[in-house]
This record gives C-alpha cells, structure tokens and sequence, in this order.
C-alpha cells in the first residue's frame, strides 16, 4: 500500500476512535490489512501533525487538529476551538475561553499566532490548566475577538 493511502487511513482511524497508545493504533491499521513498523508509523503521525495529548479525563490520546490547511494559523486555530472550547466569555477588555482540562495552553498558543491580525487582534494570553484568557485593547475590541471566536467554534 502506497503511503498516501497508509496515512489516509490512519487519519481516519484517529478521527474516529480513541486512540490512547501506538500498539492500539497498529491493531487498528492491522483490521485494514496494513502491518507497520514502529518508525514508520511514528514518522507517520508526525507528518500528518497528529499528536498525543490529554483528554479531558487526563488521559494520553491522539489528536489531529489541523485537516486540510496545515500551515494555515487561522486554520489550526479554528479546528483548536472546535476541538477543545467548552465556552466564551467577556470580562471588560478580556475574553475568557474555558477548554477541556490539559489543553488551555494548547489553545492559548493557536491565538498567539494570530496575535495583531484583525479581527483576532489581541495584545497577549495567559493560560492556565482548562482556561485561557486574551487581553484586548477595549471591550469592544473584546467583543469583536469574542464574536469572531463563537462564529467559528461548534461545542460538542
């Protein structure tokens, strides 16, 4: 099999189970037939940008965030929100954003990339265990921010 259709696959396979260590990801590719060696299925993942992290339980797990736009910041920003954002608030000049425990640092990082780029144009984050916070200039430029964040976020 052609590695296109190898990492196809496991994309798949990350999307839809929890996947929580490599030997449960090669018994998976192994029900589609593919046997894989640990190196490859490791260069795998990280050409692919999948990567193990906490889920709201604590537990190690594999995640992609970024589908079809991996350079894109907006983009990894958007499928971040998707991923880990449980809810939005507005404090004055601040955007509260509460995510699944582990992954407020993760999320903080996505909005540092669009840090100064309208309409995310934000001065900074500070992030703790499940929360972020972004400082704008004004509270309306925190409405904005948090206006522009909801449009594009689905809680699950």
């Amino acid at each position: 099999m052609k590695k296109k259709e190898r990492q196809a696959i496991l994309s798949k396979i990350i999307q839809e189970h929890l996947v929580h260590t490599q030997e449960e990801l090669q018994g998976y590719l192994h029900e589609y037939g593919l046997k894989t060696t640990q190196a490859t299925l490791s260069r795998d993942l990280r050409e692919l940008k999948i990567t193990k992290m906490r889920d709201e339980y604590g537990k190690s797990r594999y995640l992609k965030l970024s589908t079809e736009t991996t350079g894109d910041a907006q983009a990894r920003l958007f499928s971040a929100l998707k991923t880990v954002t449980k809810s939005i608030d507005i404090v004055e000049f601040l955007v509260i954003i509460h995510t699944s425990p582990s992954y407020g640092n993760f999320l903080a990082a996505a909005l540092d990339d669009l840090r100064n780029t309208p309409p995310t144009d934000i001065l900074g984050t500070i992030a703790g265990h499940d929360t972020v916070v972004a400082f704008c200039q004004s509270a309306t430029q925190a409405q904005t921010v948090a206006g522009f964040l909801s449009d594009h976020l689905r809680l699950q």
